[in-house]
């Protein structure tokens, strides 16, 4: 019987707090500053394929959802 992929929507967590879609969207916890020059302090970054900074949150779901995303679950 053949696995069928999950959509491309889809996060899979792929080790602990790193998420991945087959978009080629990830989202990660980073410590650093936005694009604004404000802390990032730990929240979860979501960027596209090609690394570009797309949004953050303190909430991976609410940051899934914002964005079109959700989880495995």
């Amino acid at each position: 019987m053949s696995e069928v992929a999950p959509p491309d929507n889809v996060m899979i967590e792929v080790e602990l707090d790193v998420y991945r879609a087959a978009n080629g969207f990830t989202a990660r916890r980073e410590d650093g500053l936005t694009p604004n020059g404000n802390p990032v302090g730990q929240r979860f970054v979501l960027r596209d394929a090609v690394g570009n900074w797309i949004d953050f949150d303190q909430y991976r779901h609410d940051l899934f959802e914002r964005n079109g995303l959700r989880p495995t679950y």
